[in-house]
């Protein structure tokens, strides 16, 4: 086909139809040439946009490395408060206890001295047993506040 139409163009002996072949061959380059060049540039476009992707990844994996350091930092600081807290908690037991101890002694002690029964000292009591100064002190010192 190719050939015929060659032949029909060459047999002519104007120049007209060479110059229509000519334009059409250069119109022909000149598409592909336009058409490599759009390719180019889409080639260009998306090798910034992996560009683009491989930086916003970089960053994303920095980001995320940064994250696990501040997961590690954080249960770190959050077994120290759950130590910490749990020291309190004992020590809060402890004192609860020890509170608890004072008051059934208070309460004891308050028992005994209500249920004392006072009675005038004989004289061989006076001579044998301790005086009066000695133990009002004594009282004092078993009554006095926790």
């Amino acid at each position: 086909m190719l050939g015929s139409a060659l032949q029909f163009f060459i047999g002519q002996r104007s120049w007209i139809p060479l110059a229509v072949m000519t334009t059409m061959l250069l119109a022909a380059c000149a598409w592909m040439c336009v058409q490599g060049l759009r390719l180019d540039a889409v080639r260009a476009d998306a090798a910034l946009q992996i560009q683009a992707e491989q930086a916003a990844h970089n960053a994303t994996r920095g980001q995320l490395v940064a994250a696990g350091h501040e997961i590690v930092r954080l249960r770190s600081l959050l077994e120290l408060a759950r130590n910490a807290t749990a020291t309190v908690q004992d020590s809060l037991r402890d004192a609860l206890a020890r509170e608890s101890e004072a008051v059934s002694a208070a309460a004891a002690r308050k028992l005994i001295l209500d249920q004392m029964r006072t009675r005038v000292r004989t004289e061989a009591e006076r001579m044998e047993v301790v005086d009066d100064a000695t133990r009002d002190a004594v009282a004092a010192r078993l009554n006095r506040p926790l």
